[in-house]
């Protein structure tokens, strides 16, 4: 709340043009916001701390530089410009951050209360900043460690191709194994309970339209429990579809960097193949959709290239053009392969998947 709200009034600042003195420098916006803040945080019985106010000031700043450097690049241009926004209090993920993490692990003690960590956290954090994160329901403290990295490897490199899907998550092929990892996971798993949040959020729903016009304190007590139950349950599911997916990604990239030295990763561009451009019509259903986002295959990569600098590894970026219908073993391409799971030709079966993951690895091996 007040590193949200400090953030907030440095970017009115900033839209309203209200942040040069009259000789054009920036002017120091941290007292009179923490002033501000402060009363407010005084007048609701809230905790106050000066260096979160100072955190959340100092970070809406940054963004505006990033925003302003970000369209400078685009002078000329008619759109793709970038524009500050406020933080939203309806968002299911909140941080701030604190410059230095006490002896006693608790960053903040009048905001947290009493706290309980799940896991040990290495002495050399202490000392240094931290972020704090709730995140649908769910408190985390990130911390600072250093971690050697792994020298590149010398000589014989060993490679394989991946091919993202959404039946399958991915699917590996180098010249020794297949391997498919997340086999129908989105639609077995991840879509059930995306489903029961959907049923959730419509009794939600329905309470609220019986209670159209009245605040949330002034709801009568058990339309309020019934929606803090249903706020609960939907974040207890997303955080379980989170989980699964986060697991996934974590073991198939520690298995990829751990038998091999080079990652071909095609780019999968799920934002192009979801919208809607210019009223034209979707050529893939919105349950398909659904269960491509929920994958999050940009955060599998990103996730996958700190392993391999982590572990001195190399993530090749690639091009699948063409990978999937083209058959592997002659080179000639199945123009009516659909959806089909197998693609066939002079005599061959193969799973469409592997088939896609293996021309993957052939088309990077011989550029």
């Amino acid at each position: 709340m007040l590193y949200r709200r400090s953030y907030n009034l440095a970017v009115e600042r900033f839209r309203n043009d209200d942040y040069k003195d009259a000789s054009g420098k920036f002017i120091n916006m941290r007292p009179a916001i923490k002033a501000q803040v402060k009363q407010e945080q005084k007048e609701s019985g809230r905790a106050y701390n000066s260096l979160v106010s100072d955190n959340g000031t100092l970070a809406a700043a940054t963004t505006f530089k990033a925003v302003c450097e970000h369209n400078k690049k685009l002078k000329g241009a008619k759109e793709s410009f970038a524009e500050i926004s406020f933080k939203s209090r309806k968002g299911s993920r909140h941080s701030f951050s604190i410059d230095r993490l006490p002896k006693g692990l608790n960053p903040c003690v009048q905001a947290l209360g009493k706290i309980h960590l799940t896991e040990d956290v290495p002495a050399e954090a202490i000392g240094k900043s931290c972020v704090v994160t709730y995140d649908k329901g769910r408190w985390f403290i990130q911390v600072q460690q250093y971690i050697e990295l792994n020298p590149e490897i010398q000589g014989k490199v060993r490679c394989v191709g991946v091919d993202p899907g959404v039946r399958t998550f991915a699917t590996c092929y180098s010249e020794k194994e297949a391997l498919i990892a997340g086999d129908n996971v989105a639609k077995t798993k991840l879509f059930p309970l995306m489903k029961q949040v959907d049923s959730l959020i419509s009794q939600k729903q329905k309470i609220l339209n019986t209670q159209k016009g009245v605040k949330f304190p002034d709801m009568p007590q058990w339309a309020r429990d019934r929606i803090i139950h249903f706020n609960r349950e939907i974040d207890r599911l997303k955080c379980k579809k989170d989980d699964i997916v986060l697991d996934l990604h974590n073991r198939l990239a520690f298995e990829l960097v751990s038998n091999y030295d080079v990652v071909f990763l095609p780019t999968f561009e799920t934002r192009g193949m979801v919208t809607r451009k210019d009223k034209k019509v979707r050529t893939i259903r919105r349950n398909t959709c659904r269960q491509m986002l929920d994958l999050n295959h940009y955060q599998f990569k990103k996730r996958l290239k700190w392993y391999a600098k982590k572990y001195g590894k190399h993530v090749v970026d690639c091009n699948e053009a063409y990978t999937s219908k083209t058959r592997s073993w002659s080179g000639t391409i199945d123009e009516k392969l659909g959806s089909s799971k197998v693609i066939k030709g002079e005599g061959f079966i193969v799973d469409c998947d592997i088939n896609g993951a293996r021309n993957v690895f052939l088309k990077c091996l011989t550029r």
